[in-house]
């Protein structure tokens, strides 16, 4: 069991993933916004954070650069409908803390086994490691 920040303003797919993640065993704590995602991370033991780009208040970036300042070995993946190349680019310049970006639209399985893994790769080789493998994917969408 790991315990999880997930942060997405849409509420069908936050509830969603969400519920599969509590499914599967993991605690899970949401957030609306990056401002929520802050306060949570500064409250609350966490082994993973999720973030969404767009969200009001504060931006899943800002949220992220936030994380990196005051909790740099917390583990970062961005789960968002933007692809682009720079978008990506961004998110990884977010932190070293970001080691992973995951392209919307995806199912509950599929999320729960890259969170399981980033979560299991982490602890085992570090957050560098898991880093520098998933910045070598290819992960773009050319529009």
């Amino acid at each position: 069991m790991s315990i999880i920040l997930y942060a997405e303003d849409d509420r069908d797919c936050r509830e969603l993933f969400s519920f599969a993640l509590r499914h599967k065993g993991h605690v899970v704590h949401e957030a609306l916004n990056g401002a929520q995602t802050v306060q949570i991370v500064r409250e609350e033991p966490i082994d993973l954070v999720i973030l969404d780009i767009r969200m009001p208040m504060m931006t899943g970036y800002e949220a992220a650069r936030f994380i990196a300042d005051e909790k740099p070995d917390l583990p970062v993946m961005f789960l968002s409908a933007k692809g682009l190349r720079r978008e990506i680019a961004t998110a990884f310049e977010c932190g070293p803390m970001v080691v992973d970006y995951l392209i919307k639209p995806i199912s509950p399985d599929q999320l729960i086994a890259r969170v399981e893994s980033i979560i299991e790769e982490c602890r085992i080789r570090g957050l560098a490691a898991v880093r520098a493998e998933n910045m070598t994917r290819e992960l773009v969408v050319e529009w």
